[in-house]
């Protein structure tokens, strides 16, 4: 059986490589009707894809949420660099 079958016999119509390259577009509400249908049982049958992309959705989630916050990346200030990861953190 080849590793096409095999998705068949699974149900899954996508491969999780195939998963991964849409992400972007699914989070993005980007994806073409089919492609969303098969995106979404695929995600409904395969646990890592479903914490794929919900850690791909925490970290867009965080990096908007720290677009304003600027802090010079020099070994002198390394520790406000910290301080202001740990503030955004406990936020």
């Amino acid at each position: 059986m080849t590793d096409d079958q095999e998705f068949i016999k699974n149900d899954l119509r996508i491969a999780c490589a195939d998963a991964v390259e849409l992400v972007t577009d699914y989070l993005d509400d980007a994806l073409a009707p089919r492609d969303l249908d098969d995106f979404q049982v695929h995600l409904g049958l395969c646990e890592g894809c479903q914490v794929f992309v919900d850690q791909i959705r925490k970290t867009v989630t965080l990096t908007s949420q720290t677009q304003d916050l600027t802090v010079p990346v020099e070994p002198a200030n390394m520790d406000a660099l910290f301080a202001a990861l740990d503030e955004k953190r406990t936020d």
